[in-house]
């Protein structure tokens, strides 16, 4: 599997603790025996934490005091319990060090050979196999972690040898996923466990190159669950220690409870700094199904959809080809059932557009009777919970090239997504409805009867499901489990967080004229939804007959090649109605307001690139990916 170079660090980083360095050395008792010594625990150490996150010693940890005249060093208990400061004895009462210089390493065994000079073998060997932590709180114990210190009497005020990243993640689309194992590995090659020289004196770790001890493993028990109800902001986290060094980069496998395994890294190198955890950048993870979410054809004949389970951690959710595999290499999670959601034939059509779709392995066989329409089909578990689902539309549709000053030469659909049509005042012609940043499309009333007189309302189609967006359903997982149901709502659909950049433009800006094609784009492959200045420098040709044509013909390329947009209406965000059918023309965008988005708007007096609420729905026009 291609290791997905995403991951950046943050600045922002925590100490394991939060004592002073020689907090309590006031209450240690004068009439101690001479050859005890103090182990002071300051903000960089750890052995474990207590209730309070202060970092404490505990009964029975030992150290190894090494010096010039006992180079093998000797081995120091301590019985003190729940404290930062620990008073430790020798074990053997001959085994006492008293040289001038003395230097100490917790964990006792974690030190071996003999002191040279400051230098001295450290065993990182422990770090292969760690404990699952999302955080760090009371009750944490990492007693693995080597610690080292130096001291001229008997305080030994103890520094990490390691420190920590922080993994991020973000199940957003809420499909319970638990991770299993988690196994990172240093992209250099460089030695993560197992025994490395460490020069006592400055704390420096000298990591060599050694492939049997480059990676480490948490164990994640039953799983841990990242699922955080669509709400970005909430990230399940996989806290891995490692020696304190800077690294090439960091790779990631991370295992599922299904098998499904998924590889991500570090974009840059990463410094670890010994006594911090650092957290690496907090992404979303995305599982969709194939390659597109709309397949457009334009007679008789089989569509063939690729199903196969991808997943990205990309922040734009682009497609980036990556399937779900198991251990074994094998595809995991695969569709099990299929059914059709929902068809519509034109209005001068009879009949059904699809027959029974089939599936085939990875493959999605959808037969088209040659009728002009639009259905949708969705792929299920085995529990028949849709998994995901696609727009099959079948239509005579055809490019047109544009010019536009301020977006730049490029083609665009003859006609709305969904229209099977493009003859003025032909219901038709005017394209389905989506609501802003989802995947599927609304189905249109098409003998819906355009409305005399204010409220400008006309009735929806019996083949689209209404509901109130709330917590539970306001989410991106319930719209990809019912992409037939309208979510209403006073503004957003998304009530669990929103998320901006669904549809490629999440800073709501163009980067070098272009925008992004996602994973939720309900556009063809090879089209996306267009930005806002697509529209910009348009030129009416006859404003004056919009009312009668029910809708606009614009010159699109300034040397009079002329395309018809229908005043298609909109649905309204909070009320199951279609408003201003054949008075208003509506557009989505792919650019993401405060709280809204953007969209092209004309009617017969004027033209506008303005706000509307995400909830309602409008047609759109797909733009070529050039």
């Amino acid at each position: 599997m291609k290791t997905r170079h995403i991951l950046t660090i943050f600045a922002l980083s925590f100490v394991f603790g939060s004592c002073s360095n020689y907090e309590e050395t006031d209450v240690i008792p004068e009439s101690l025996q001479t050859e005890s010594i103090i182990g002071i625990l300051n903000p960089l150490s750890r052995t474990s934490l207590d209730l309070s996150r202060n970092v404490v010693w505990n009964s029975g940890d030992r150290i190894r005091i090494f010096g010039e005249s006992v180079p093998a060093g000797a081995v120091y208990t301590t019985t003190s319990d729940n404290t930062r400061t620990g008073i430790f004895l020798p074990e053997e009462e001959q085994s006492v060090v008293n040289d001038a210089v003395r230097y100490a390493v917790y964990p006792a065994d974690a030190a071996s050979g003999t002191l040279a000079a400051t230098s001295l073998e450290v065993d990182f060997s422990a770090l292969a196999e760690q404990s699952y932590y999302s955080a760090l709180g009371g009750g944490t114990g990492i007693s693995t972690l080597p610690m080292i210190a130096r001291s001229e009497d008997k305080a030994f005020s103890f520094q990490n040898l390691c420190g920590g990243v922080l993994l991020q993640l973000n199940d957003y689309q809420s499909l319970g996923i638990k991770i299993k194992t988690v196994v990172m590995t240093a992209a250099d090659g460089k030695q993560i466990a197992g025994m490395a020289s460490v020069d006592l004196e400055s704390g420096t770790i000298a990591l060599g190159s050694d492939g049997d001890h480059s990676s480490v493993t948490v164990n994640c028990g039953d799983g841990a669950n990242i699922s955080s109800g669509g709400d970005l902001s909430k990230n399940a986290g996989f806290i891995l220690f490692l020696p304190a060094a800077t690294y090439d980069g960091l790779e990631f496998v991370l295992t599922d409870t299904e098998g499904r395994c998924y590889e991500i890294a570090t974009r840059q190198s990463v410094t670890v700094t010994a006594g911090v955890v650092t957290p690496l950048q907090a992404l979303p993870l995305t599982i969709y199904y194939g390659s597109s979410n709309c397949y457009w054809t334009s007679g008789a004949g089989s569509v063939e959809i690729d199903v196969t389970p991808y997943y990205t951690f990309s922040e734009k959710f682009e497609h980036e080809n990556l399937k779900c595999l198991n251990e074994s290499g094998a595809v995991a999670g695969l569709p099990t059932q299929v059914r059709i959601v929902w068809q519509q034939a034109a209005t001068d059509e009879s009949g059904d557009v699809i027959s029974t779709p089939t599936l085939d392995h990875a493959t999605l066989r959808v037969p088209t009777t040659g009728k002009k329409g639009n259905a949708v089909v969705a792929v299920c578990d085995s529990e028949g919970t849709i998994l995901w689902s696609y727009h099959i539309w079948v239509s005579e549709a055809e490019d047109i090239a544009w010019k536009n000053e301020a977006l730049g030469n490029f083609h665009m659909l003859d006609r709305n997504l969904g229209a099977t049509s493009t003859t003025q005042k032909d219901p038709n012609a005017y394209g389905l409805f989506y609501q802003w940043g989802r995947k599927d499309p609304l189905a249109r009333n098409l003998a819906a009867v355009r409305p005399t007189g204010n409220p400008y309302e006309s009735e929806t189609s019996s083949l689209e499901q209404t509901l109130e967006a709330t917590a539970e359903t306001g989410t991106i997982a319930y719209a990809i489990q019912h992409p037939d149901t309208r979510l209403l709502a006073a503004t957003d659909w998304q009530v669990a967080g929103r998320i901006n950049g669904l549809w490629g433009n999440a800073n709501g800006t163009i980067e070098e004229g272009t925008g992004i094609k996602t994973v939720f784009d309900p556009c063809p492959a090879g089209y996306r939804v267009p930005e806002e200045l697509a529209y910009a420098g348009l030129t009416d040709k006859d404003k004056g007959n919009c009312n009668n044509q029910y809708g606009h013909m614009f010159d699109v390329d300034g040397a009079g090649t002329t395309s018809y947009f229908p005043t298609a209406g909109y649905l309204e965000k909070n009320k199951d109605v279609i408003k201003y059918l054949e008075y208003r023309g509506y557009l989505w965008t792919n650019v993401p307001g405060a709280t809204g988005a953007y969209y092209f708007y004309y009617n017969n007096a004027n033209l506008n690139r303005t706000g509307l609420d995400r909830a309602a729905g409008c047609p759109i026009r797909c733009i070529k990916v050039e």
